[in-house]
């Protein structure tokens, strides 16, 4: 298993729900996919859940690291999340300045908090037979070409798919104190709308309507889903034990 993500919450997600993955960073433009997007706030996260697990796939196609060399189906998840408040997409804020502007106009109101999610089945591509003592023409092609079709740890895309899920979230009113004190602790700057339920935030949340899991950024009932409708059995992916 593979999760295309830096994100803490995602990775203890996949954990607790007994999946220890191999953390493969996606390098992805997400401004310029949202500068270029036209769709809903919704579908725009499932655009970045896949960009994410594009790059990774290509990555590991390209050169598998060592940790998956032993590996004969791998499978890559991403995500994305957005928050969203009145037909707008409210990303991570990145500064204190932003923080403020985001809590003073979702303090008290019911928003919703998209989650993009792309899984992607890659397999070992069968190592190219009666390649070598091949005489005459065989001998003059070219020996990357001949390495790339045989290859034993070269891996090919089986099947890619994406889903949202959403979930309401009443958003707190922090008093002005409590919000610079929670501003200072940087969490918000570095979550899609600068806030979490699993950390500081969480005190300044009054109420979820959905799946916990999807304000966190990763819902396990979808990626389930997923996953088996792409032939694999869920309980194969488990490797921690309990």
């Amino acid at each position: 298993m593979v999760l295309a993500s830096q994100s803490p919450s995602r990775r203890q997600i996949l954990r607790a729900g007994g999946i220890d993955p191999v953390i493969i960073v996606p390098e992805v433009d997400e401004r310029a996919i949202e500068d270029e997007f036209s769709g809903s706030v919704g579908d725009l996260t499932t655009a970045l859940s896949e960009a994410k697990a594009r790059a990774v796939i290509d990555r590991i196609i390209g050169s598998a690291p060592p940790a998956l060399e032993d590996a004969d189906t791998i499978v890559v998840i991403a995500g994305d999340s957005l928050l969203e408040f009145d037909g707008r997409a409210i990303g991570k804020p990145g500064t204190a300045d932003r923080t403020r502007e985001v809590w003073s106009a979702i303090a008290g109101q019911w928003t919703t908090l998209h989650s993009g999610h792309t899984v992607a089945v890659l397999i070992r591509t069968p190592q190219a037979n009666g390649t070598a003592g091949r005489a005459g023409a065989d001998d003059r092609r070219d020996s990357t070409d001949r390495a790339d079709r045989t290859d034993p740890k070269a891996f090919e895309l089986s099947a890619l798919r994406s889903q949202r899920s959403a979930t309401s979230v009443l958003i707190g009113s922090p008093g002005p104190e409590e919000l610079e004190a929670y501003i200072a602790t940087e969490e918000p700057f570095h979550v899609a709308g600068a806030l979490t339920i699993d950390g500081f935030g969480g005190a300044f949340v009054d109420r979820l309507d959905g799946d916990h899991l999807t304000v966190l950024g990763l819902s396990l009932p979808v990626v389930r889903e997923l996953v088996t409708d792409m032939g694999l059995f869920w309980p194969d992916l488990w490797t921690l034990q309990r």
